[in-house]
């Protein structure tokens, strides 16, 4: 099945063109990387496919009620615990969230603000409810960052296991 459909899209940022008339299909057994140098525009073409970055040209489809997670680069919350950070929005899933949540070494935090938090912490906030938040395509910019190698192995054996 067809997740996302890119067409012919493009980005910049002022001054210099990031990218343009990028085409991919994205289907749900798909699994892919973007690699590229520090600031082409990965987070930007990241952000377009999820649908939170509007393109500058080109069109982004998706599938009939396909649902999207994803992990900023630079994630934000405010007024919030790392709980509710981590279960908005799906509440019946709080003791996966809170498994995942302590696997990313924030078990200690859970009743946190997460304003109080570093900012290696908030990354593994935002890490941990992408992991949780039901999806059919989940993508994950830098989601490595701020992660010791335990935590590594037991998110690669996590996306191993991702449908």
């Amino acid at each position: 099945m067809i997740l996302i459909d890119v067409d012919s899209v493009a980005a910049s940022r002022p001054g210099r063109p990031l990218f343009a008339d990028v085409s991919f299909t994205i289907s749900d057994d798909d699994r892919l990387g973007v690699v590229g140098l520090n600031g082409c525009g990965k987070s930007t073409l990241l952000g377009i496919v999820a649908g939170t970055i509007e393109p500058e040209a080109g069109q982004v489809r998706r599938g009939r009620d396909v649902r999207v997670a994803m992990l900023d680069q630079d994630p934000r919350y405010s007024g919030a615990t790392v709980r509710q950070a981590v279960t908005e929005g799906h509440d019946e899933a709080e003791w996966e969230a809170a498994a995942v949540a302590d696997r990313l070494g924030l078990g200690p935090l859970l009743d946190e603000p997460v304003e109080r938090l570093s900012g290696g912490q908030a990354k593994r906030v935002a890490l941990a409810r992408a992991l949780v938040t039901p999806s059919d395509l989940l993508i994950l910019d830098e989601p490595t960052n701020h992660l010791d190698i335990d935590a590594i192995a037991w998110l690669e054996d996590r996306l191993a296991a991702h449908r």
